[in-house]
C-alpha cells in the first residue's frame, strides 16, 4: 500500500473509532440526545491517467490534478502500448488501440492497482478501426470493409465490421452488418462515433457513395450518370476504381442511427435532417466523432460542411455541398431531430469553419476550427491548420474564442471535461514540455497546468485505484 492510501485508510480507521465511541450511551446522556449518524464509507481513491509519448515509447503516467504541478515518465510511468486512440471504460479502465492503418488493430486494457500504478488487464486483436466507442461492458471499434463473399460478377458489397471488447473478462466477439444501401439510398456507409444516452446508442452514419456491387443491384439510385467513373484514380484512402462513384450523392443530409438493444446487428431507426451535411470530421480515412450527448441526455450532431470540399473536376465529377458548419439536436427519449434547434456555427466567433469537436460539461462544447477559414479545408483539409479553438454554448448558442495557449500549440487528442472545465492536452514546438491547459468553458480563458516530462501528451481520464 503507497502513503497516500495508508494515511486514509489510517485516518478513516481513527474516524470509525471516534464514531464508535461517540455511539455508546449511558445514564448521563442529555435528554433528546440523537444517536449519530453511522459512518459512510470513504470513496475509492482516484487519479488522472495521462498517456504520453518519448520517442517511440508510450508510457502511461499519474497525477493527483491536472490543474498544477509536474510529472515525469522517467521511474513513473508504466510502458504501454503505443495507441492511436485511448477510451477510458468508466472510472475502472482505459483501452489502448491501435490504428495499424489498412491492418488488424491490436489493442490492450489498462487498470490502476492497489499501488495507483498502471497494469494491463486485458490483450485483444481485432478488425482495422476507424471509430470507435463504448456500449454496455465493451468497447466497440469499427470499420467498413469487403464481405467475405462476392456477386456473381465478382464484385464484393461493403460490410460494417464491429468488434466488441469486452471489458470485465476480456473476451471479444465479432459482427458484421450490411453496409451497402443502409439508408435505402444505394449508398455504402460508414459509421462515426458511438454515443451511449437515454438506454439507447447513436451513431452517425457517413454515406460514401456507391460502389461496383451497390450501382449493380441498384442502378436506378445512380443520380447522375456522370458521377460514375470511367477509370481508376485517387490514393490511399481517396482510392478508386472506374465503375464507382467515389463520394457521396447527399453531401447535405446527416443521419444518426440509434439503437435500442445491445447489438449493431438489430435494426435502428434513422434519424434525417438536411440543415447539416453529414456529421463527422475527417482525416485520411478516419471518421472523427462529432456526435455528443450532454448529461441531460439531449443528443447535439455537429457537421463541419465537408460537403463544400468535393469539387468537381472534368476527370472527375462529384456532388459539391453547400451547408457550412452547423449543428442540429435530438432532445433526450427522442428519436428525430428538433425541427426548433439549427444553428450556424460560421456566423458566430471567427467565422471559421469546424474540425472536431468534444462535450465538456454541462451544455459546453470545445470545437477545432480551421484557422485560415474555409478555402483551407477545401484546398488542403489534411495539412490545414486546425489551431483554433472555442466553446460553444448550446443553450445560448454562443460561441467564445478560446485564448491564452501557446501560438505554437497543437492538440496533442482527446480534451477531458469536469466541473465547467476542460482540460486540453497541448504540445508545442519550442522545447518545452507538454502541458494540460484548463480552460473555463464560460470565460474562454485558458490557464497552464499540470507539466508532463515527456515529448508529448495525448489525452487524460480518470480511474479508480483497486482496493
Amino acid at each position: 500500500m503507497n502513503k497516500k492510501l495508508y494515511v486514509w485508510a489510517l485516518a478513516a480507521g481513527l474516524l470509525a473509532m471516534g464514531w464508535g465511541m461517540a455511539g455508546c450511551s449511558n445514564d448521563n446522556d442529555a435528554p433528546g440526545q440523537t444517536e449519530k449518524p453511522e459512518p459512510t464509507e470513504p470513496e475509492a481513491q482516484s487519479l488522472y491517467v495521462i498517456p504520453a509519448v518519448v520517442g517511440e515509447a508510450s508510457y502511461l503516467i499519474t497525477a493527483e490534478s491536472l490543474d498544477k504541478g509536474e510529472v515525469s515518465v522517467e521511474g513513473k510511468g508504466t510502458e504501454v502500448l503505443n495507441a492511436s486512440y485511448w477510451v477510458y471504460k468508466g472510472m475502472d479502465y482505459v483501452f489502448a488501440l491501435v490504428y495499424n492503418k489498412g491492418g488488424a488493430g491490436t489493442g490492450a486494457s489498462y487498470y490502476l492497482n492497489t499501488n495507483g500504478k498502471p497494469t494491463e488487464k486485458y490483450a485483444y486483436t481485432y478488425n482495422r478501426i476507424t471509430t470507435y466507442g463504448t456500449w454496455g461492458e465493451n468497447v466497440i471499434t469499427a470499420s467498413t470493409g469487403d464481405a467475405s463473399q462476392a456477386d456473381a460478377n465478382g464484385n464484393y458489397p461493403q460490410v460494417l465490421l464491429f468488434n466488441y471488447l469486452n471489458s470485465k473478462d476480456g473476451s471479444q466477439e465479432e459482427a458484421s452488418v450490411n453496409a451497402e444501401n443502409f439508408l435505402g439510398n444505394g449508398e455504402k456507409v460508414h459509421f462515426a462515433g458511438i454515443v451511449e444516452a437515454n438506454n439507447r446508442l447513436y451513431t452517425s452514419v457517413i454515406p460514401g457513395g456507391m460502389s461496383l456491387y451497390g450501382i449493380a443491384q441498384w442502378p436506378e439510385m445512380v443520380t447522375d450518370e456522370s458521377l460514375v467513373t470511367t477509370e481508376a484514380g485517387g490514393s490511399g484512402s481517396g482510392a478508386y476504381t472506374a465503375g464507382v462513384i467515389p463520394s457521396t450523392q447527399y453531401p447535405d443530409k446527416a443521419f444518426i442511427a440509434i439503437y435500442s438493444g445491445d447489438s449493431f446487428v438489430q435494426k435502428p431507426v434513422i434519424a434525417e435532417t438536411d440543415k447539416i451535411g453529414f456529421a463527422c470530421g475527417r482525416r485520411r480515412s478516419q471518421y472523427y466523432q462529432t456526435v455528443w450527448a450532454t448529461k441531460s441526455g439531449d443528443v447535439y450532431a455537429f457537421s463541419p460542411g465537408y460537403g463544400r470540399s468535393f469539387v468537381s473536376t472534368d476527370e472527375l465529377k462529384k456532388t459539391t455541398g453547400k451547408l457550412p458548419s452547423g449543428v442540429v439536436r435530438i432532445k433526450a427519449g427522442e428519436t428525430d431531430f428538433d425541427k426548433d434547434y439549427y444553428v450556424n456555427l460560421e456566423e458566430l466567433g471567427n467565422g471559421n469553419p469546424m474540425y472536431r469537436c468534444w462535450y465538456i460539461d454541462g451544455d459546453y462544447f470545445l470545437l477545432q476550427l480551421y484557422k485560415d477559414g474555409v478555402e483551407s479545408m477545401i484546398s488542403d483539409g489534411t495539412n490545414a491548420d486546425v489551431s483554433e479553438l472555442a466553446i460553444f454554448d448550446a443553450v445560448n448558442k454562443t460561441l467564445t474564442m478560446v485564448r491564452g495557449l501557446p501560438a505554437d500549440m497543437a492538440v496533442g487528442g482527446e480534451p477531458y471535461g469536469e466541473n465547467g472545465k476542460v482540460y486540453i492536452p497541448v504540445n508545442v514546438t519550442t522545447g518545452e514540455y507538454p502541458a494540460f491547459y484548463k480552460v473555463d468553458a464560460q470565460t474562454g480563458e485558458a490557464v497552464k497546468g499540470l507539466t508532463v516530462r515527456a515529448e508529448s501528451i495525448q489525452t487524460a481520464g480518470k480511474l479508480k485505484v483497486v482496493e
